[in-house]
């Protein structure tokens, strides 16, 4: 058996015996994130260990890893105290018999698992905020013929290209062929926000149907610049009211012949 194993079975031992609290995590999915970890500890000699220069580079390395390690158990949604527990019970796997749970290298590693801890807590209540932000940005149904998607707030490109996505899907459900977006209220233009907006157009002409835009500024239209979007090409009203009213005015209903890429929609749409 190689030796690394051994570490590794010794350390899914210890952590089966001390049952830190998980939250439901498997005790199989923390011991995979500390292997990296148990790797780094193992090399550096139990003597440096105890009284080691400990900004060297083979610390440092081994330091950035436990950061990362304690990202991830944030990511795991462990508490810090588990996550303490976590990474002594790796230093106890590697420990020689001279080294302490309380001594100067220990609380190095504990400094840094909890820095990782703290960036990767912020990553996830950021990434939750996200979720509850965006879960109610639905198309609305306006009439018989079209479909209003009004975004508010900010919300990062993957999120706003989601919800074109549910636009189209919803107009290809209906068999409604226009389409309203406005962006009056939508936040931080940028050229990857422009792309995912705008893009709606690409999809209500897929369906050979029209979208209107509204709440396009300065700000949009330089972020249209940016992202090499030509506008004159879009079909834009000054506000929400006008772009129902020029919902309004498009009549009757696009021919087979104006559909040619519907395929092409259902393979983006329903992947």
């Amino acid at each position: 058996m190689k030796h690394g194993d051994a570490v590794s079975e010794r350390f899914a031992a210890l952590l089966e015996e001390a049952r830190p609290p998980t939250g439901g995590v498997a005790f199989q999915a923390i011991a995979a994130e500390v292997e990296p970890a148990l790797t780094l500890l193992r090399e550096l000699p139990a003597n440096e260990r105890v009284s080691g220069d400990y900004e060297s580079f083979g610390f440092r390395e081994c330091f950035a890893v436990l950061t990362l390690l304690g990202r991830r158990l944030a990511l795991l949604d462990l508490t810090p105290t588990s996550a303490i527990q976590v990474v002594l019970l790796a230093l106890r796997c590697i420990g020689g018999s001279e080294e302490s749970s309380s001594g100067p290298f220990a609380q190095h590693v504990i400094a840094a698992t909890i820095e990782g801890f703290v960036l990767g807590r912020e990553e996830r209540v950021a990434h939750t905020a996200e979720a509850r932000a965006s879960k109610p940005l639905k198309p609305l149904r306006i009439d018989e013929a079209a479909f209003a998607l009004i975004v508010s707030g900010v919300h990062e490109p993957a999120v706003l290209s989601e919800c074109v996505d549910s636009l189209g899907r919803a107009m290809l459900n209906a068999d409604v062929e226009i389409a309203i977006v406005d962006l009056s209220q939508l936040g931080e233009p940028n050229r990857e926000r422009a792309t995912a907006v705008f893009g709606a157009d690409e999809i209500s002409r897929m369906l050979g149907g029209v979208c209107f835009f509204t709440g396009v500024d300065a700000r949009w239209k330089a972020a249209a610049a940016d992202a090499r979007i030509p506008l004159d090409a879009l079909q834009i009203t000054p506000d929400l009211a006008g772009a129902i009213a020029a919902a309004h005015e498009v009549t009757g209903r696009a021919g087979e012949g104006r559909r040619p890429k519907w395929r092409a929609l259902l393979d983006r749409l329903r992947r």
